[in-house]
């Protein structure tokens, strides 16, 4: 007999929403530690990406205190707040809210720059 056992699926999911990017589990776990949070955006490859940094690389003067976000960490997913930080998105990736109230993209983790990549061109359905 050869079976196929499901297991669950493994793969971290960013969600954006007219007022704030959810991060799932798998996705939440690399902010774990965070404090604060940078939001960017690649055009050339079309990856949002978020950063995470701790309390002491947060405070460094080499950040802007307005360009810092802040993560709130639940048992089951996290949550970036701000509809600013939507609108800024929607300047590179067209979101419309009027057409699906949510978009939701796969993501992976950059240990090496401590950063999630959010694949915008693979929007999942």
């Amino acid at each position: 007999m050869n079976v196929q056992w499901f297991s669950k699926s493994l793969q971290g999911v960013v969600t954006l929403y007219e007022t704030n990017i959810t991060l799932n589990t798998v996705a939440k776990n690399y902010f774990r530690d965070a404090y604060k949070t940078l939001i960017g955006y690649s055009k050339e490859e079309n990856i949002l990406l978020i950063k995470a940094l701790d309390k002491e690389e947060a405070m460094l003067s080499k950040y802007n205190p307005d360009d810092l976000r802040s993560i709130s960490i639940k048992s089951s997913y996290g949550r970036i707040n701000g509809k600013d930080i939507i609108q800024n998105i929607r300047k590179f990736y067209p979101l419309d809210f009027a057409r699906k109230s949510l978009y939701k993209f796969p993501c992976e983790w950059d240990p090496a720059k401590k950063f999630l990549k959010v694949y915008m061109e693979r929007e999942i359905q």
